[in-house]
């Protein structure tokens, strides 16, 4: 995490993961939000969080790894990415043994929510992280008497030197939905795909392991139990249209989310879904 933003989520309630190799997660109880990963051997965060980001209560930090759900984006009649990322989490579980540190978090319905979703549920979010990786997984446990649809994604802010020099592989032939064009719908040609500016786009049914290549680094990205990845910068009339940017920001930041989107998740009543992300440093250049 950044001076800045570390100083400025001082005084917000969080909880720190250490492991005994010297990895290390923050996460925030305001929305269950993981907003620092640093990987063993490396002294910089492998997620961006903006200098202006707003932490407390009620607030979304702008970066980290920020919870969807549940509902993706404006798709449905809820607030944009639904009230998981605005609600506070609960702390249910929390070690540190020699397979890293490991904690898990939980939001349940409540009169708030169920104002705004009227359905009884059970969501946990477990972040594990040691060595090289930073696993955050979600799941959702149906608690009411009635079936209920949602979509979902974990939505991972990465720290970039230049995003713009930045290339997410193995998404070539695959179909994807571009926000930029009115939501028309195109096939993926190239198997790198260039962050040249402004980008918003849903890829679905994607490989389950893709890679972010930088000029000096690389990083895995793998996800289990989501079938799309969202892949987004804002651009610089992005940042500088939403007052917890600030100016530059969108050189320093690619999103790269693992999403259940394009096809709504069903629950029956006592069922329960899971979708992870799992990160991976492949390399810790600075």
């Amino acid at each position: 995490m950044s001076d800045s933003a570390a100083h400025a989520g001082a005084h917000a309630a969080h909880i720190d993961l250490e492991a005994n190799d010297g990895a290390h997660a923050r996460v925030f109880l305001d929305g269950a939000q993981v907003a620092s990963w640093i990987p063993v051997g490396a002294t910089d965060d492998r997620l961006f969080v903006s200098r202006n980001a707003r932490y407390g209560a009620g607030q979304s930090i702008r970066g980290g790894i920020p919870i969807c759900f549940p509902q993706f984006g404006a798709t449905g009649a809820l607030q944009q990415h639904g009230f998981a990322r605005n609600s506070r989490w609960r702390v249910v579980r929390q070690r540190n043994d020699a397979d890293g540190a490991y904690a898990a978090l939980a939001l349940t319905d409540n009169d708030a929510t169920r104002a705004m979703w009227p359905f009884a549920f059970h969501a946990e979010l477990s972040v594990h992280v040691a060595g090289a990786s930073l696993t955050v997984e979600l799941s959702v446990t149906n608690t009411d008497g009635q079936p209920f649809d949602f979509t979902a994604a974990l939505h991972p802010y990465f720290r970039v030197r230049d995003a713009y020099a930045t290339r997410v592989c193995g998404l070539g032939e695959t179909c994807y939905r571009d926000a930029l064009q009115g939501g028309a719908e195109f096939r993926e040609v190239r198997d790198q795909v260039t962050v040249l500016g402004e980008v918003d786009r849903v890829y679905f049914n994607t490989p389950d392991v893709l890679e972010m290549v930088e000029p000096h680094r690389t990083l895995r990205v793998e996800k289990r139990g989501f079938p799309d990845v969202v892949l987004w910068n804002p651009g610089s009339a992005g940042t500088a249209g939403r007052a917890d940017f600030a100016d530059g920001d969108e050189y320093e930041m690619v999103c790269l989310e693992a999403g259940a989107i394009g096809t709504p998740v069903s629950l029956a009543p006592g069922a329960q879904w899971t979708g992870a992300q799992i990160m991976t440093a492949v390399s810790n250049s600075n």
